[in-house]
């Protein structure tokens, strides 16, 4: 099955479509929780009573609630912007100056607003990549009253429209080396076809039988000398 992955994002957030100054209101809010502050507290061990504790909140904090913990609230602001901000993003580069103006807690629901702050497409900033620009974003969220919960800038690497992947796709080193090679004229050679054969054995060289000298018989009458023989002597 074959996959457009261009239909499965916007047409209006390439790099060329962000002009400088331009101020975006997303379009989708959402209501915090208690089950996302509360889950999320407890699964990164954020230790903060108040993110969790309600009869603590109830006589400590001003709120007189438990007060959401600020990686949920930005968590949230940034993913209501990231339909508009993230959808042609080829990598995420940096989140900074964050700063949590007022404290959000359980049934507070918050909007999105996006700044485009400054855009760069020179070699020195895109990080090898081809085709894409660096884009600045300041990101604030408010709550139902209007109030700024959320604030934080943001620099990702988002696709200008002659974006390809064409080259990068993942080699199986594996299939390549069993693939057949290729000449150089661009045609396939077939494998190799061994072929089994009868391998005779070598002639054995046959060599002359040289005569045997015979035997030196002793003289009549003299004794035979004794044969020498090397280490312990004979008894």
């Amino acid at each position: 099955m074959s996959l457009d992955a261009a239909a499965l994002t916007g047409r209006g957030n390439y790099y060329e479509d962000f002009i400088v100054g331009d101020v975006y209101e997303h379009a989708r809010g959402k209501t915090m929780e208690m089950l996302e502050n509360v889950l999320i507290t407890n699964l990164v061990l954020n230790t903060a009573q108040l993110h969790f504790n309600e009869h603590l909140a109830e006589t400590a904090a001003a709120q007189k609630h438990r007060i959401v913990f600020g990686g949920v609230t930005a968590s949230l602001v940034v993913g209501l912007a990231m339909q508009d901000t993230g959808e042609q993003a080829v990598e995420e580069v940096g989140l900074d100056k964050v700063r949590f103006r007022i404290s959000v807690i359980h049934g507070d629901t918050l909007y999105a607003f996006t700044e485009v702050v400054a855009k760069d497409d020179s070699a020195a900033v895109c990080r090898g990549h081809k085709d894409v620009g660096l884009v600045h974003f300041r990101h604030y969220g408010i709550n139902q009253r209007n109030e700024t919960v959320f604030e934080g800038e943001r620099r990702v690497l988002i696709k200008k429209r002659s974006f390809t992947t064409r080259g990068l796709e993942v080699v199986d080193s594996e299939a390549v080396a069993a693939a057949p090679v290729a000449s150089r004229q661009g045609t396939k050679r077939p494998p190799a076809r061994v072929l089994a054969r009868a391998v005779k054995p070598a002639p054995i060289a046959k060599q002359k039988a040289k005569p045997m000298k015979p035997a030196v018989k002793a003289k009549a009458g003299t004794k035979a000398k004794p044969v020498k023989t090397r280490g312990k002597k004979r008894r």
